[in-house]
């Protein structure tokens, strides 16, 4: 390997996409909130969950839709997340403050660098 090889940046994992993608939800600075969106999402995306009026296709869109919720909100992957071949299915833990919490259930297809392109997100666990 060469030096200059050895710098470049590690592969983002799918796994670490998916948990940046949350913890943006918690992220109050808008430019470290920004940052975390735009590392998870590939270049095409797609977001839909019964939250948003309609599918989010941009990191900019989907920005603008996490500025709707409470500036102490956060969003955390139950692990361990169920991740193969490109695709995961993950719980999340969504805290809206003041005792307002939420589970839902996501499914996501992610890129050829481990970036989330499609992430669908439903009320509850599911089937138990």
């Amino acid at each position: 390997m060469s030096p200059e090889s050895a710098k470049e940046k590690p592969a983002k994992t799918d796994a670490r996409s998916l948990r940046d993608f949350f913890a943006a939800w918690g992220e109050n600075d808008p430019d470290g909130r920004a940052d975390l969106i735009r590392s998870a999402v590939g270049e095409r995306f797609y977001y839909a969950d019964p939250q948003a009026k309609q599918a989010i296709t941009t990191a900019d869109d989907f920005l603008a839709f996490l500025g709707r919720f409470p500036a102490d909100a956060s969003a955390t992957v139950i692990e361990p997340a169920d991740i193969h071949h490109g695709h995961a299915r993950a719980n999340v833990r969504f805290d809206f403050g003041g005792g307002k919490e939420m589970v839902g259930q996501y499914f996501a297809k992610f890129d050829g660098k481990g970036r989330i392109a499609r992430i669908v997100g439903f009320p509850g666990k599911g089937a138990e």
